[in-house]
């Protein structure tokens, strides 16, 4: 049965438990995490959920080269290459449902709440436009639009899509000419920053990013993956630095809670760096590096020990990590703070 069925099944799976404490596996091997994993340094430890994501029969959630989002009440929307669009879990992984046809394809997800109801925005890279739709897959709004006009470099690759405090939305494209585009709510364009190359105000690829509120000042903290490195930048799109050090293995998407950031690293792993851009913890850090930023990987040689290719991520409201694979098994993994 393919997950495109799976839309009107209604479903009823236990709950995956956390592990225990001394409980550490690291021999499981499939699609979905079958056994608890610990990982981190000490007073940074993590433990992978067994079964976290799992679909009714057994079923492969199929391609998977997008993000998550997590809404207030704890549900977890993942982006699906299929036509199934959008799978909904609940707080525990269960499986919910799958929005409507149509939502497929999205690089990127981004939660915003207005006037009390949370909409996502999604970035449709291969139909090159921004998609806002509310928590059942009703579209509300696509951009660009007839206020946009004509954006330098197109539309053509884009990888990321962030709303600011103010509601002003950026668009990353990554895969395209590597320029970042400010636009107002309305998406009349504000200011195009950025290009090719590897020196300030360039990306080698703006890939992923997030809005980081750990400063005096909001800036926004872009993944340029290709280039190695993080670099911090202002609202209004003018180089702050640096983060972190390089050579970092090829970020693709980061998300902030707190203190730390928590960094997708497509090379294997998965990092947590503090506001000074220290890397604290790695997190199933894959040895074999032939796994590394491939998604050809089959289902019987990942194990549930280390990360192949983690492409998007978000933190829980607990402290968790949901992490989505670069993948054509599909594969998500969640990993709970270790008490």
């Amino acid at each position: 049965m393919m997950l495109s069925r799976i839309i009107t099944t209604a479903l009823t799976l236990a709950a995956p438990g956390i592990a225990h404490e001394g409980h550490v596996h690291a021999t499981g091997i499939g699609n979905i995490v079958t056994t608890a994993t610990v990982t981190g340094p000490e007073g940074s430890k993590f433990v992978t959920v067994p079964g976290w994501g799992a679909l009714p029969g057994g079923e492969n959630i199929g391609p998977l080269h997008g993000d998550l989002a997590v809404v207030k009440s704890g549900n977890v929307y993942v982006s699906l290459e299929s036509n199934a669009g959008v799978a909904v879990f609940d707080k525990h992984g269960r499986f919910i449902k799958t929005l409507k046809p149509g939502l497929q394809q999205f690089h990127s997800l981004t939660v915003v709440e207005e006037n009390g109801k949370e909409f996502l925005w999604g970035a449709q890279h291969q139909a090159n436009q921004a998609v806002k739709f509310d928590l059942e897959g009703n579209i509300a709004s696509a951009l660009p639009n007839e206020k946009t006009g004509k954006l330098e470099g197109g539309m053509e690759g884009l990888s990321e899509v962030l709303v600011g405090p103010k509601g002003h939305l950026f668009f990353f494209m990554g895969y395209g000419s590597k320029k970042i585009h400010k636009l107002k709510p309305d998406g009349s364009l504000v200011k195009t920053y950025g290009g090719v190359g590897t020196g300030k105000d360039q990306f080698s690829a703006c890939h992923g990013a997030a809005m980081d509120f750990r400063y005096d000042q909001p800036r926004i903290l872009v993944c340029d993956r290709d280039g190695r490195r993080m670099i911090h930048l202002t609202l209004n799109l003018t180089w702050i630095g640096i983060y972190g050090t390089t050579s970092m293995r090829r970020p693709a998407d980061v998300d902030i809670q707190g203190d730390y950031a928590a960094v997708a690293e497509i090379e294997g792993r998965v990092i947590l760096m503090d506001r000074e851009g220290k890397v604290v913890a790695a997190l199933l850090d894959n040895p074999n590096k032939s796994q590394w930023a491939v998604n050809t990987v089959p289902a019987y040689q990942l194990r549930d020990s280390g990360f192949s290719a983690p492409h998007g991520i978000k933190w829980g409201p607990l402290g968790q990590i949901y992490v989505s694979e670069y993948s054509k098994v599909g594969r998500l993994i969640t990993l709970f703070p270790k008490k």
